[in-house]
């Protein structure tokens, strides 16, 4: 009991000489990381194999600026953790590859929910 009274005097001595540093120190937090907001996959073929390399360029769905740009790793996928909510995503086609569908796709995320946006391309 005697060395939490003297841990807490220490801490408000400190606090009370440096009063903003206190202030600014990070708080711990239990709770989980949040849900990634979209997962971009890029697969070619009738197998449908991983394609590593595809760039992904994710904005609101509002409109505006992109917020992020992704490249997909060698398991052909990237991943966005940004906030809940819509999004569009738009891949640029790597050459000698057609895309079988539209570039861009629009994805909503939720809590628990991380829509995927996937893309298939034909590569020669």
């Amino acid at each position: 009991m005697r060395r939490t009274l003297l841990v807490t005097s220490a801490l408000a001595a400190a606090c009370a000489l440096a009063p903003l540093a206190c202030a600014l120190a990070p708080v711990a937090s239990a709770e989980p990381a949040a849900d990634p907001a979209v997962t971009v996959q890029a697969v070619y073929g009738p197998e449908q194999f991983p394609m590593a390399g595809v760039a992904a360029d994710i904005a609101p769905c509002g409109g505006g600026a992109n917020v992020a740009t992704l490249t997909t790793g060698v398991d052909g996928t990237a991943v966005y953790n940004g906030a809940l909510g819509c999004y569009r995503v738009q891949v640029s086609t790597p050459i000698g590859c057609a895309l079988d569908s539209d570039p861009a796709v629009q994805v909503t995320s939720a809590p628990g929910v991380t829509p995927p946006a996937i893309f298939r391309f034909r590569c020669a």
